[in-house]
């Protein structure tokens, strides 16, 4: 999984860049799934998807009504639309339009780009986000059920450029299509990301808005390059180049957490990760991360994730041996 060259990779330089480091702890990769062109009325109801997923509009405009919105989303060439919530949801030219059942429609059809209605008038693409298992829902309840981004809005021009390239590796399926277009899909997913968090209103607290805090940003990438080091506030307010009371209350106004929390949290969160690769003891990992003992690590473990770090590695075992018994010869 990790050797994909499309996941986020940390390293030492990254490291220096906290947005990078949160998808890479998560392992957050962006996957291109296809599309549909369209023409006349249409409407299809897709099911409740089980992944982040993320739309843009190459061609015409469309309406979106997701369950539980109060009103719809009109969307128009070159807007992007991001849907975390897991709810289900229609995409239509009306939707006074009876709708069709989205596995009806695209059963039997292009894999990566189904016809709809009569003409072409309209070009709808789409990914899915994979995540993986540690932090995966901590980047999913840092994100609004919904985002919508106009090609108007500020940060959304290089969207442009990737929708286009998008829509001409789509059409032309020339040799190495497939792997362009999981590549364009990965820069689109975190340009939008960008684009999101750039905004100075609407973006809830937490550990994405932090992440893409320029002030904030030098703090975070001291702790994330070396997170097993104890960290005092003075020395991360200097970093910050903010007095130490200043540096708090800012950090706790962007993050939501202190940073001294913030650190804790994220040492647990590299630990969770580490005890799913397996390989190491609990004591080499609480050492990985800052703490002498394997009692305080459990201690701290257990406050902010909720369970021991022994039952996370027990259940990674089980289900290695589960899956050594099933499949012997693999």
């Amino acid at each position: 999984m990790l050797d994909n060259p499309y996941y986020f990779r940390h390293s030492s330089r990254m490291s220096r860049d906290p947005l990078s480091a949160v998808l890479s702890l998560i392992e957050a990769r962006a996957v291109y799934a296809g599309g549909f062109t369209a023409g006349g009325d249409w409407a299809i109801r897709f099911p409740p998807p089980e992944k982040i997923k993320f739309f843009v509009i190459a061609r015409g405009a469309c309406v979106i009504a997701v369950d539980g919105f109060s009103s719809a989303f009109h969307l128009r060439c070159g807007d992007v639309f991001l849907l975390s919530a897991r709810a289900s949801f229609i995409v239509a030219s009306d939707l006074a339009v009876p709708h069709v059942d989205a596995r009806q429609v695209f059963e039997g059809a292009d894999p990566l780009l189904a016809a709809i209605g009569q003409g072409d008038d309209f070009l709808f693409l789409g990914g899915h986000v994979d995540l993986g298992s540690a932090g995966g829902r901590l980047f999913v309840d840092n994100l609004p059920p919904a985002i919508h981004l106009h090609a108007e809005d500020s940060g959304v021009g290089q969207l442009q450029w990737l929708i286009r390239e998008l829509v001409q590796e789509t059409m032309a399926a020339t040799p190495g299509a497939d792997a362009a277009c999981s590549g364009l899909a990965h820069l689109m997913f975190l340009q939008i990301l960008r684009s999101y968090l750039s905004r100075e209103r609407g973006v809830d607290v937490g550990w994405l808005r932090a992440a893409c805090d320029a002030r904030l940003a030098p703090a975070l990438g001291l702790m994330h390059s070396d997170p097993a080091r104890n960290w005092h506030l003075p020395e991360l307010a200097k970093e910050a180049a903010m007095s130490r009371t200043t540096f708090a209350t800012y950090f706790k106004a962007v993050a939501g957490v202190s940073p001294l929390n913030y650190l804790a949290e994220w040492r647990m969160r590299l630990a969770e990760r580490r005890l799913q690769e397996g390989g190491q003891s609990v004591a080499m990992i609480a050492q990985s991360v800052g703490y002498a003992s394997e009692a305080a690590f459990s201690t701290a473990f257990k406050r902010v994730m909720g369970h021991s770090p022994r039952r996370r590695s027990q259940a990674k075992q089980r289900r290695t041996g589960l899956a050594a018994t099933a499949f012997p010869g693999e």
